[in-house]
């Protein structure tokens, strides 16, 4: 595997680590006094602006994580892991 290849599968472990927050916090959740599902939803820039400039972050960083380990990276499955973990640990410390 190249390591083009294996930057572009890093950053679709961090793609992943992206839409996976602002999907589960878009969905509309019910009140707990009311009988239905409330229809009001947040802006979806609202949720996704501190997930994103994350990502945009975990992106740059993602290149030196891929030249740092390029070698030992064999399978396309283990940068997805590596792209994954490393923006979900970033989304930790968040503040």
């Amino acid at each position: 595997m190249s390591v083009i290849e294996t930057y572009l599968f890093c950053t679709m472990g961090i793609v992943i680590s992206v839409v996976l927050p602002i999907l589960s916090q878009s969905v509309p959740r019910p009140k707990p006094d009311a009988m239905g599902i409330s229809l009001a939803r947040p802006k979806l820039w609202i949720l996704a602006k501190p997930y994103v400039v994350i990502g945009i972050f975990s992106l740059l960083v993602g290149i030196l994580v891929v030249a740092s380990a390029a070698d030992t990276i064999k399978d396309w499955r283990l940068a997805v892991l590596l792209g994954y973990s490393w923006d979900s640990t970033l989304q930790k410390f968040k503040v």
